[in-house]
Protein backbone atom coordinates (compact mmCIF):
# COMPACT_ATOMS: atom_id res chain seq x y z
CA UNK A 1 0.00 0.00 0.00
CA UNK A 2 1.19 3.29 -0.92
CA UNK A 3 1.16 5.79 1.92
CA UNK A 4 -0.18 9.44 1.01
CA UNK A 5 2.97 11.03 1.57
CA UNK A 6 5.08 8.96 -0.94
CA UNK A 7 4.03 10.42 -3.98
CA UNK A 8 4.75 14.21 -2.79
CA UNK A 9 8.15 12.73 -1.27
CA UNK A 10 8.64 11.39 -4.38
CA UNK A 11 7.88 14.51 -6.29
CA UNK A 12 10.43 16.32 -3.58
CA UNK A 13 13.60 13.43 -4.51
CA UNK A 14 13.05 14.51 -8.34
CA UNK A 15 13.04 18.39 -7.82
CA UNK A 16 15.83 17.86 -5.29
CA UNK A 17 18.06 16.16 -7.50
CA UNK A 18 17.55 19.16 -10.29
CA UNK A 19 18.06 21.21 -8.10
CA UNK A 20 21.18 19.74 -6.22
CA UNK A 21 23.00 19.55 -10.30
CA UNK A 22 23.26 23.56 -10.00
CA UNK A 23 27.02 25.28 -9.45
CA UNK A 24 27.47 25.87 -5.49
CA UNK A 25 24.98 24.38 -4.04
CA UNK A 26 25.72 21.62 -0.67
CA UNK A 27 26.91 18.65 -1.23
CA UNK A 28 26.41 16.17 1.67
CA UNK A 29 29.11 14.78 2.97
CA UNK A 30 29.34 10.81 5.00
CA UNK A 31 32.42 9.71 5.81
CA UNK A 32 34.14 6.14 6.98
CA UNK A 33 36.51 6.52 10.30
CA UNK A 34 39.91 5.01 9.18
CA UNK A 35 39.79 0.93 10.06
CA UNK A 36 43.05 -0.46 11.02
CA UNK A 37 44.38 -3.36 10.21
CA UNK A 38 42.01 -6.77 11.30
CA UNK A 39 44.10 -9.59 12.69
CA UNK A 40 42.87 -12.94 12.49
CA UNK A 41 43.93 -16.67 12.57
CA UNK A 42 43.16 -18.83 9.96
CA UNK A 43 40.33 -20.88 10.52
CA UNK A 44 38.71 -18.14 12.90
CA UNK A 45 37.12 -14.70 12.76
CA UNK A 46 37.09 -11.38 13.58
CA UNK A 47 34.33 -8.26 13.95
CA UNK A 48 35.13 -5.29 12.63
CA UNK A 49 33.30 -2.24 13.24
CA UNK A 50 32.93 0.54 10.69
CA UNK A 51 32.51 3.82 11.75
CA UNK A 52 30.87 6.26 9.76
CA UNK A 53 30.22 9.92 9.96
CA UNK A 54 27.06 11.50 8.33
CA UNK A 55 27.86 15.64 7.74
CA UNK A 56 25.82 17.91 10.69
CA UNK A 57 23.08 19.04 8.22
CA UNK A 58 22.15 15.77 7.13
CA UNK A 59 20.25 12.63 7.27
CA UNK A 60 20.90 9.17 5.48
CA UNK A 61 17.89 6.46 5.26
CA UNK A 62 18.43 3.20 7.47
CA UNK A 63 18.65 0.13 6.03
CA UNK A 64 15.24 -0.53 6.31
CA UNK A 65 13.09 2.47 5.50
CA UNK A 66 9.87 2.69 6.01
CA UNK A 67 8.75 2.99 2.48
CA UNK A 68 9.43 1.29 -0.95
CA UNK A 69 10.21 4.43 -2.51
CA UNK A 70 13.12 5.72 -0.15
CA UNK A 71 16.73 4.17 -1.16
CA UNK A 72 18.34 2.11 1.89
CA UNK A 73 21.51 2.66 2.81
CA UNK A 74 23.76 -0.37 1.65
CA UNK A 75 26.81 -1.83 2.50
CA UNK A 76 28.11 -4.14 -0.48
CA UNK A 77 32.09 -5.91 0.57
CA UNK A 78 34.23 -7.81 -1.33
CA UNK A 79 36.99 -10.16 -0.34
CA UNK A 80 39.69 -12.31 -1.56
CA UNK A 81 40.66 -15.87 -0.45
CA UNK A 82 41.10 -16.99 2.15
CA UNK A 83 39.24 -14.01 3.65
CA UNK A 84 35.47 -13.98 3.42
CA UNK A 85 32.55 -11.57 4.39
CA UNK A 86 30.45 -13.97 7.07
CA UNK A 87 27.96 -10.92 7.95
CA UNK A 88 26.54 -7.84 8.37
CA UNK A 89 24.86 -5.90 11.23
CA UNK A 90 23.72 -2.56 10.54
CA UNK A 91 22.30 -0.14 13.34
CA UNK A 92 18.60 0.70 14.08
CA UNK A 93 17.89 3.87 12.62
CA UNK A 94 16.58 6.65 14.35
CA UNK A 95 12.37 7.40 13.34
CA UNK A 96 12.43 10.93 12.88
CA UNK A 97 9.27 13.47 11.24
CA UNK A 98 10.37 16.17 8.83
CA UNK A 99 8.38 18.90 7.22
CA UNK A 100 7.58 17.02 3.95
CA UNK A 101 5.90 14.38 6.12
CA UNK A 102 5.13 15.85 9.41
CA UNK A 103 2.49 13.05 10.41
CA UNK A 104 5.14 10.12 9.73
CA UNK A 105 8.22 8.91 10.90
CA UNK A 106 11.19 7.98 8.92
CA UNK A 107 13.78 5.52 9.89
CA UNK A 108 17.16 7.46 9.46
CA UNK A 109 20.91 7.79 10.67
CA UNK A 110 21.98 10.97 11.48
CA UNK A 111 26.07 11.75 13.42
CA UNK A 112 27.74 8.55 13.64
CA UNK A 113 26.60 5.08 12.90
CA UNK A 114 28.62 1.71 13.19
CA UNK A 115 27.75 -0.96 10.77
CA UNK A 116 29.04 -4.40 12.26
CA UNK A 117 31.02 -6.93 9.95
CA UNK A 118 32.83 -10.45 10.49
CA UNK A 119 35.67 -11.42 8.62
CA UNK A 120 36.60 -15.34 8.61
CA UNK A 121 39.89 -16.75 7.49
CA UNK A 122 39.38 -20.32 5.96
CA UNK A 123 40.98 -23.14 7.90
CA UNK A 124 43.70 -23.73 5.41
CA UNK A 125 44.56 -20.17 5.00
CA UNK A 126 48.32 -18.86 4.37
CA UNK A 127 49.96 -15.78 6.39
CA UNK A 128 49.08 -12.47 4.68
CA UNK A 129 47.36 -9.59 4.24
CA UNK A 130 44.51 -9.50 2.36
CA UNK A 131 42.28 -6.34 1.03
CA UNK A 132 38.50 -5.84 1.63
CA UNK A 133 37.08 -3.79 -0.50
CA UNK A 134 33.60 -2.80 -1.38
CA UNK A 135 31.24 0.59 -0.72
CA UNK A 136 28.63 2.25 1.05
CA UNK A 137 25.07 3.29 -0.87
CA UNK A 138 23.01 5.89 0.90
CA UNK A 139 20.63 8.77 0.23
CA UNK A 140 21.45 11.76 1.85
CA UNK A 141 18.78 14.60 3.16
CA UNK A 142 18.71 17.66 4.85
CA UNK A 143 15.64 18.71 6.65
CA UNK A 144 13.64 19.98 3.19
CA UNK A 145 15.14 17.68 0.70
CA UNK A 146 16.83 14.79 -0.70
CA UNK A 147 20.15 14.32 -3.10
CA UNK A 148 21.14 11.89 -5.31
CA UNK A 149 22.14 8.68 -3.77
CA UNK A 150 25.61 8.17 -4.06
CA UNK A 151 28.82 5.62 -3.03
CA UNK A 152 31.42 5.91 -0.90
CA UNK A 153 34.46 3.55 -0.87
CA UNK A 154 35.09 1.32 1.79
CA UNK A 155 38.77 -0.46 1.98
CA UNK A 156 40.52 -2.38 5.30
CA UNK A 157 42.92 -5.27 5.59
CA UNK A 158 42.88 -8.37 6.77
CA UNK A 159 46.12 -9.99 8.19
CA UNK A 160 45.94 -13.68 8.43
CA UNK A 161 47.93 -15.75 10.82
CA UNK A 162 48.10 -19.02 8.69
CA UNK A 163 48.45 -22.27 10.83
Amino acid sequence: MIRAWAFPLCALLLASFALSQEPGFKVPSVTLAPVGKVRVKAGSSATVELDFRIGSEFHINSNKPKSDVLIPTALKLSSAEPVSVAGLKYPAGQEVSFPFAPTEKLSVYSGDFAITTVVKASAKAVSGNYPVTGELRFQACDRSACYPPRSIPVKFEVAVEGR
